[in-house]
């Protein structure tokens, strides 16, 4: 009896320890395996009671065709030998040398035909105005002006320099560079791309000729355009300065070393023709030479007041060759090798870190007035170009008529007998010196063959510059301020079959070779 009560409460107990609860499982999902094309609907109405009918197709079979040939293509042989039978060929000479050499004889004595024969362009002669630069912040002063040009080495910006040239005493204007790119798509006249304002006048502007971005300008100061700190070198040594205003800057090849680098030179008022060797790193102008023009010159001394040097040219073919004219009127062949040291008492010529030399070697037909252009031809090392205030462009010894004061003048890069110079009366005159047909011979034509006016056609050109890397492009500076860029006819920039031949002949009427 007690084991069945045992038994009845065992099963009591494992009935209740089988109970059920419910639980909720993790939701397991499958993405679809089955890839569905998508469904093309197309929408066409017609007139006809025809069903339209669509269709697509495909098919992946490429058609092949083949063709045989029966000629077999053998190697070529490379060891072929050519007979000659050199009995029957000097027998050929023989004969045929007699005429050939008459021949050659008749036509070294004959005149040049095709001397004669002139490749005249017949297309329009019209020169093309490209833009007006101007720069209304710094020409609210009435008394400055474009005062100088220069093109960048990649010919693509021009730079001009703002100042005045009217000063009785110390300078109290504000100058400017400013810099315009002309093969930008949108250029803005009116706004410079860059602008570098200075405390004086700038009265020079050079750019380096193989550094699109150094510029030197203002009182011997260099810039880089393309760094954030522009300003890269000046002069530290203040003995070395020039004691007037600088009346040009050039940038010429190192003459006595390797002639890779660079060099800049600079002229002014007070005599001194100074050579500046360029130490970015150091931020630093050295003085590497000086020469020193006075009144009184003589073969071992020069003494007496300074004669200003207003105007400079390098010779292309020797750069240690250089043309210079100063305010006198005076016009001097000069060279970097002179060693006559100059025995003066100008002061501060003995404070210099380099000694002054006087670098005269021969003395020219001067003018009445300041030279305020001179200019060596790039395609002759004897024929150079002088404007003064006379009115005279001089190439040589031949004089054009008065037309007012010449204020600059320029060979063209492109055309050996093409030169433009600045009238006082507002017109950039281009001269071609080429021989006119029915001519005498030697006589050059004096009028320009064509007048370029200014920007309001009264204002002086003051300086000009044509573009070396696209000769076509002429920018004149005027008194006004305005810079305006010309495109010249294809007849001031393409040369003559015989152009540099009757530069020789103008060169020996002059009596150089």
């Amino acid at each position: 009896m007690r084991n069945s009560n045992r038994d009845e409460n065992d099963l009591d107990t494992n009935q209740k320890s089988l109970g059920f609860t419910d639980e909720t499982l993790p939701v397991i999902s499958c993405k679809e395996a089955v890839h569905k094309d998508p469904i093309h609907s197309v929408s066409i109405s017609v007139q006809t009671k025809f069903e339209v009918q669509l269709a697509e197709v495909e098919c992946q079979s490429i058609k092949r065709k083949e063709r045989e040939i029966q000629v077999e293509l053998g190697e070529k042989s490379t060891t072929d030998d050519v007979q000659i039978d050199m009995g029957r060929f000097n027998k050929f000479l023989g004969r045929v040398e007699p005429l050939v050499l008459h021949y050659l004889d008749e036509n070294i004595n004959r005149p040049n035909i095709l001397r004669h024969i002139k490749l005249r362009h017949t297309g329009d002669d019209t020169a093309q105005e490209l833009f007006t630069l101007t720069y209304p912040e710094v020409l609210i002063d009435k008394e400055v002006q474009v005062t100088s040009l220069s093109w960048s080495a990649n010919g693509s910006s021009v730079f001009v320099g703002y100042g005045s040239t009217s000063h009785e005493g110390l300078c109290m204007h504000k100058g400017a560079v400013c810099s315009w790119n002309i093969e930008r798509y949108k250029i803005n006249p009116n706004k410079p791309d860059m602008t570098v304002e200075t405390s004086t006048c700038v009265t020079a502007v050079a750019c380096h000729p193989e550094r699109p971005g150094i510029v030197a300008a203002g009182e011997i100061l260099v810039w880089d355009f393309r760094e954030q700190d522009s300003l890269i070198a000046r002069v530290l040594e203040r003995q070395d300065l020039h004691r007037d205003s600088v009346t040009s800057l050039q940038w010429i090849r190192e003459p006595k070393l390797s002639k890779k680098k660079f060099i800049l030179v600079s002229t002014s008022q007070d005599g001194r023709i100074l050579l500046w060797n360029p130490l970015p790193s150091k931020n630093n102008l050295k003085l590497s030479d000086a020469y020193f023009v006075s009144t009184k010159i003589s073969s071992s001394k020069s003494s007496g007041k300074p004669m200003g040097v207003i105007s400079i040219t390098f010779n292309n073919e020797d750069s240690e060759t250089f043309m210079f004219g100063c305010d006198s009127g005076h016009l001097y062949k000069g060279s970097l090798n002179s060693v006559t040291a100059v025995q003066s008492r100008e002061e501060g010529l003995a404070d210099m870190t380099v000694q002054p030399k006087n670098p005269i070697i021969m003395t020219y037909q001067s003018h009445d007035s300041p030279i305020y252009s001179v200019n060596f031809s790039p395609f002759h090392r004897h024929l150079f170009l002088t404007s003064a205030h006379d009115g005279q462009p001089n190439y040589g010894r031949c004089f054009a008529p008065t037309r007012g004061a010449i204020f600059t003048c320029r060979w063209s890069p492109s055309r050996p007998l093409v030169f433009a110079a600045g009238s006082e009366h507002g017109q950039t005159l281009i001269y071609d010196l080429e021989p006119q047909e029915g001519a005498p011979t030697g006589l050059l034509s004096s009028v320009p063959v064509q007048e370029l006016p200014s920007s309001d056609k009264r204002s002086s050109i003051i300086c000009l510059e044509f573009n070396h890397k696209t000769p076509n492009i002429l920018a004149c500076g005027d008194s006004t301020g305005a810079v305006v860029v010309w495109k010249l006819a294809e007849r001031f920039t393409t040369a003559q079959n015989d152009e540099m031949e009757n530069l020789q002949i103008l060169a020996k009427g002059f009596g150089d070779s």
